[in-house]
């Protein structure tokens, strides 16, 4: 019997993990108190267990093998440390493939046939966030092409710029709160801004309506 939660059972670590990250890494991360790649191997480490936790298709032992040259790319740029601008956005890019992948499997598990539970709620939720950090990765890899695609309190943002920095700004985005301390300039920022407005608009329509459905197909 394996010792990792499978299948439904394995959304609520999973979206206690990804809480983790956000709300306690994170801002440690920005007062300096753990280093910038603690964020991104945290989350080689929720997408590979996810993966393997939530996909039980037969195309489980590709999708690892898939993560894992992520991960080992990552790995390679932010810990081993193979610095450049390029192993960077590659680093960077990576993430956010492997996210998506996770986010996809999250989101067969929860609206799969069947009653709707707290644990298919949380695996929503914790979709939703994934996708918040999808975007921020968008933001770090248009940031390392174009430093002054973003302006940070009226100016152009700092060269050292990390995803971390983008993640409070993504989240603002997707739930269309707008603070206005960061402002997206570059015409592919505005564009990839309001692109992530529209999925956060849209994903918590199509939630509901789904969850809805499914409840009603199961009593009936």
């Amino acid at each position: 019997m394996s010792l990792l939660p499978r299948g439904e059972h394995a959304l609520h670590p999973l979206l206690l993990a990804l809480l983790l990250l956000i709300l306690v890494v994170k801002p440690l991360v920005e007062l300096g108190l753990l280093p910038p790649f603690a964020m991104m191997l945290g989350l080689q480490a929720v997408i590979i267990a996810g993966l393997f936790c939530l996909d039980e298709a037969a195309n489980l032992t590709r999708n690892l093998a898939f993560l894992a040259v992520l991960a080992s790319l990552g790995l390679q740029a932010l810990v081993l440390g193979w610095s450049g601008a390029v192993p960077a956005l590659l680093a960077v890019a990576g993430a956010a493939l492997a996210m998506s992948v996770l986010v996809a499997a999250i989101l067969r598990q929860s609206f799969a046939a069947g009653p709707i539970s707290f644990r298919r709620i949380e695996g929503a939720i914790a979709a939703y966030l994934l996708i918040g950090l999808v975007f921020a990765c968008l933001y770090a890899m248009l940031h390392g092409l174009v430093p002054v695609a973003f302006l940070h309190q009226g100016e152009p943002a700092q060269e050292a710029e990390h995803v971390v920095s983008y993640i409070f700004f993504s989240f603002v985005t997707l739930t269309t709160t707008g603070y206005g301390d960061i402002v997206p300039v570059h015409p592919v920022a505005r564009s990839l801004a309001i692109l992530e407005a529209l999925t956060g608009q849209l994903y918590l329509a199509i939630l509901l309506a789904r969850l809805v459905s499914l409840q009603v197909n199961h009593r009936e």
